[in-house]
């Protein structure tokens, strides 16, 4: 009894020593990453958290100090009110935007066959492959005083100046669909892709319509693809900034806009700091109304 104690007692030691040596290797695998992390997000935050206190001096910049007053003037000016009304206006449109646009995509890719299904996913995925700012000067391109569609509207005569396509709050709404648009896609595609097409049949057969099949089980079912795109879609969008600032020509400001114009032209640093703290809390309230929304629907 003691030779097998003695055994058992060792071969528990070999484990603990093996599960130690494990752990080690983990820490120092994951070490690069967390000080990357560190470096690249963590640290940059916290600076930009103690400069969001300073105050604003038009000789030094800044002044070393802890005051509230840039938060205070954020969330109750007039100004900095209307524009993260406008800020929070912009991702909703969009969300609804990519939405209505992309659901009967979705829809059609996961009933089409493999091949169409293929064409219709390169063809919603395309924009990614071109950069942001190419993107956005082709709508410019399209829609400007000088753009496509305005020179054949004076070629046809039907007007004799330029009509107001761009610089205008629903041209960066179009721009960011076009940009976002994928988001909202794919999130849905894989979600219809697991539904069992054997309930939607049964309905079928049964006689119900096809506005109860989608309302009563195609919409609820689909719920959560909708809910992941919009989140994606909504965060991306009130974080934008080259879209909003190149087809708003100046005329749609934003959180992130006006983050840009402090600290490159106004050289306001605190504020411009506290702005994104700002932007990054609305960010998380958006987070957790989406996480309350669906631990309610599926509670």
């Amino acid at each position: 009894m003691t030779v097998v104690t003695s055994e058992m007692n060792v071969g528990e030691r070999l484990d603990q020593i093996a599960a130690s040596r494990r752990r080690k290797l983990r820490f120092l695998q994951l070490t690069p990453i967390a000080l990357l992390y560190f470096a690249g997000l963590i640290l940059p935050y916290l600076l930009l958290l103690r400069m969001s206190f300073n105050k604003y001096d038009a000789m030094l910049i800044f002044k070393e100090t802890f005051s509230w007053a840039n938060y205070s003037k954020l969330l109750t000016d007039e100004f900095y009110l209307k524009i993260v009304a406008e800020t929070i206006g912009l991702g909703l449109a969009v969300t609804l935007a990519t939405l209505i646009l992309g659901y009967p995509v979705a829809w059609v890719i996961v009933r089409s066959k493999p091949r169409t299904k293929s064409l219709i996913l390169a063809a919603v995925l395309s924009p990614l492959l071109i950069n942001l700012v190419v993107r956005t000067y082709g709508w410019i391109t399209i829609l400007g005083d000088n753009g496509l569609l305005n020179n054949w509207i004076m070629a046809w005569g039907i007007s004799d100046t330029p009509l107001p396509f761009s610089d205008n709050f629903w041209t960066v709404v179009m721009g960011l669909a076009h940009v976002t648009l994928p988001f909202m896609v794919l999130s849905l595609v894989s979600v219809m892709e697991s539904l069992p097409a054997n309930i939607i049949e049964a309905s079928e057969n049964l006689g119900a319509s096809t506005w109860r099949i989608f309302k009563d089980i195609i919409w609820p079912l689909t719920w959560p693809g909708v809910g992941a795109g919009s989140i994606l879609v909504f965060s991306f969008s009130i974080s934008a900034f080259v879209t909003p600032a190149l087809l708003g020509g100046g005329r749609v400001s934003t959180i992130s806009t006006l983050i840009y114009e402090q600290f490159t032209f106004s050289v306001n640093w605190p504020l411009g700091s506290a702005l994104v703290f700002l932007l990054l809390a609305m960010n998380m309230v958006v987070i957790l109304l989406h996480s309350q929304l669906f631990k309610q629907d599926h509670g």
